[in-house]
């Protein structure tokens, strides 16, 4: 979806409780951690809400794994300030922890004795290839939508190139991702374009 695409039913933003409904919502069928909300929120917050463009969420996507904390929460409040600032940054927030801080409560109760019944492990071992499936997925989309020069997908090629020979402290891939964004965007705007 492209920003031209974007309801403008929403200029004021949605209602406060429309988007902690939305984000209660996704927090309560999240699974497998952070990661595993982003096409959550993409599908929630840019196909079936239209609050967003697919090149703003990449853009929070992005920001969020730059700021301090959990990518979930982050990106969270990110979209809620974009909808409705502060209210609408405590309101997604508040959203997409109250049911999983409900449901880690009873889980950590109940773990001591799921651990002892094999068929529940497998259960939840079965789980993880479904949230590896819906981040592969997830990357091919915000790789599709960031796609505006072969010189972008060198670099995300590149990038994922490193992380998986090498394996560098995330925080030294994040900067040097940072620090080429900066330069491929100052190159652009001296050649009289903008890579934004």
């Amino acid at each position: 979806m492209n920003k031209e695409d974007v309801d403008k039913s929403h200029v004021d933003g949605p209602a406060v409780g429309e988007i902690f409904v939305s984000f209660v919502k996704i927090g309560a069928v999240l699974i497998g951690g952070g990661y595993a909300m982003l096409p959550l929120l993409e599908d929630e917050i840019v196909r079936r809400r239209k609050w967003a463009a697919s090149e703003e969420m990449a853009d929070f996507f992005a920001l969020a794994q730059v700021l301090p904390g959990v990518i979930a929460i982050n990106t969270a409040m990110l979209v809620g300030n974009r909808l409705r600032g502060l209210a609408g940054n405590l309101a997604a927030a508040l959203g997409l922890v109250v049911v999983p801080f409900v449901l880690i409560a009873a889980y950590a109760m109940a773990y001591a004795y799921a651990q002892d019944y094999p068929a529940v492990m497998r259960v939840l071992e079965g789980v993880r290839p479904a949230v590896a499936g819906m981040m592969l997925g997830m990357g091919v989309n915000m790789m599709a939508g960031s796609a505006r020069s072969a010189w972008a997908v060198a670099l995300a090629i590149a990038a994922c190139g490193i992380l998986v020979l090498w394996n560098p402290p995330m925080a030294w891939l994040i900067l040097a991702a940072i620090g080429a964004g900066l330069v491929w965007n100052l190159v652009a705007v001296r050649k009289g374009g903008c890579a934004c």
